[in-house]
This record gives C-alpha cells, structure tokens and sequence, in this order.
C-alpha cells in the first residue's frame, strides 16, 4: 500500500513538473516573436527588398553601334585619300566590264529567331551606266535550271544600296559626305588590312544612298581596295532610343501601344573575288530587326545575295545579255 502511494505522488510530481517546463518553453516562444514598439519602427524605417530584375528574354543579342568611341580623329592622310580617289576611278571604270550569277535569298524570322519563309531566286546580272556615264543601275535577267538565261530583264532590287555602290566610298564626289577616321593596320587572316571608320553625313530616310549609312571598312593595305565592310544607319543607336522611349509613352489598349517598335538595319558586303588588283563584291547582306528595348533587338528579316561565276570583259558583246563595253 505505501509503494502504491507513493508511486501516485511520484506520477503527480512528474506531471507537474512537466507541465513547468511546457509553460516556460510556451512563454519563451512567444517572448521570442513578441517585438516592441521601438524595435518595429526601426523595422519600418528599413528599405524593402529590392524587385528581382526582369529578365530578358533569351536567345536576344544585345545592341551596340558599329563605330565604337575614339579619341583618334576624323581625317586620313592626305597621301592615301589621293591613292583612293583613284582606286574609285577604276572602279568607276570596271562598272560595265563584267557579268556574274547572282542568288538572291530572302527569309523572314519569328521571335525565336527561326526562319518562317524562305524565298531563293537566281539571276545573270550586270550593271548599266546611265546616259552621262556617273550613276549605274542593276540589271537582272532570270537564270534557267538548265544555267541558260530566259529573255526580258526582272525587277529586283534591295531598297538599300547595291553591293557594288560601296565600292564608290572614297570617290571624289563622295568624299566631302563623309567623316573618315583611319584606326591603324593589322593582319586579318592572311590579309594585310588598313581600318577605317566611316560616318554619312545624310540622315536616313530611304536609305538607298551610302552617305546615309556609317561603319567599318577593312581595306586591303597592299592594294587599297575593300575586303570587308559593315554598316548600318546614320546615327542609328540614338534614332532606335528616341524611337523606343516614344514606343513606350505612347498610348496603350489592352496592352498594345499606339506607337510601333522601332526597326533597325544592318548591312556587310564581303569583296573576295580578285582582278586586276581589284576586289568584287561576292556577299551582301541587309539584316532588318526590331527593337525589343534601346539596348536588345530580334532579327525579322534578312537579304542576302552571292555573286559568282564573274566574267570580264574588256571590250565587245556579251551574246547573251548584250554590249557591255564602254
């Protein structure tokens, strides 16, 4: 009977003491949570956390200008300004001394940069001079699947300038239109080259003319004639931020603004067929694109044309397209 008692006194002692020490862990937890006045004004005056930054969306590239900044000054020796007037002069000269093939491609692009249509014409071509001899214009006639060329030309212009119009960069007439600056020399592959920035002093409207476009020229150095050039709009970068800032305040319905997005264009023209210490144009392309913010774009279109198979003609009759001599 006393073990009996005692083992009943035992189990009371033990719950209550149990029951202690659940109170103080309970009273510690919320002591823990509990904050004072002084305590949250200081928590209030705290700035928030700051808004994850959006994310761009991927696969977009970013956009920089061609013509990066300088200190070095716009203007070539004058020696080599002479040596390029007359490079311009023979070309001038080899404007009607020449035939090629020519592909045409042209595709378009959805956002995720994939091609949606495809479009592949071939064509002979050749330039023509107008009546004073100054100005040339394209001639195209479609080629057969057989090589031959079909009768009747075929109207299929880029809206912008010709491959063989950039060859006219340091011409005389073009010259006072631009702003060059010479950016030194270095081997590019196996080719010995002469940088050179160049600025159009025409804004850009149309586009069809070079001196409203800006870039880089690779010059070959031994011959002063272009290996490479890559251009884009004159003064572009600033015309796709103010355009894009309008985009952004015009007036918005259901999420659509008033105002487009604006476009921008990219060109380069590679000149690897060689004669006669002279360069030919063999690749152009014009890239369209769209700009998502002032600093990201998404291609939407692209223009490329090859030129092979150059035939040279000094004097005489070509029998298929006609007289090609000057």
């Amino acid at each position: 009977m006393f073990r009996s008692e005692f083992s009943r006194a035992a189990a009371r002692a033990a719950a209550t003491a149990l029951a202690g020490v659940a109170g103080l862990v309970f009273l510690a937890a919320v002591q823990a949570q509990t904050v004072s006045d002084a305590e949250r004004n200081v928590l209030d005056q705290l700035p928030p956390p700051p808004i994850p930054p959006r994310r761009a969306p991927k696969g977009i590239p970013q956009y920089e200008g061609l013509i990066p900044e300088s200190d070095r000054p716009w203007e070539l020796p004058p020696d080599l300004m002479v040596e390029l007037y007359d490079r311009a002069d023979t070309y001038r000269a080899y404007t009607k001394r020449f035939t090629c093939d020519e592909t045409a491609r042209l595709a378009d692009y959805d956002g995720s940069g994939n091609a949606t249509k495809d479009k592949v014409r071939h064509y002979g071509y050749l330039l023509l001079k107008d009546a004073f001899g100054e100005q040339f214009r394209e001639y195209r006639q479609e080629l057969a699947k057989n090589g031959t060329l079909k009768k009747g030309s075929v109207t299929d212009e880029e809206p912008f300038p010709p491959a063989y119009a950039w060859v006219f960069l340091f011409s005389r007439f073009n010259e006072p239109f631009f702003g060059f600056r010479y950016m030194g020399d270095r081997f590019d592959g196996f080719d010995w080259i002469h940088e050179i920035h160049f600025r159009g002093s025409l804004p850009f409207t149309d586009g069809q003319d070079i001196r409203q476009w800006e870039g880089v020229i690779l010059l070959d150095a031994v011959t002063l004639t272009p290996l490479e050039i890559r251009a884009e709009p004159h003064n572009q970068k600033n015309r796709i931020d103010a355009l894009y800032r309008r985009h952004q305040q015009s007036f918005s319905l259901l999420g659509m603004r008033a105002a487009p997005k604006p476009k921008g264009y990219r060109a380069q023209i590679q000149f690897r067929e060689r004669r006669d210490q002279l360069t030919f144009p063999t690749e152009l392309r014009y890239d369209t694109f769209v700009a998502i913010s002032p600093t990201q774009i998404a291609s939407t279109k692209a223009s490329t044309r090859t030129y092979e198979n150059y035939r040279f003609t000094l004097i005489g009759v070509d029998p298929e397209i006609g007289d090609v001599a000057d």
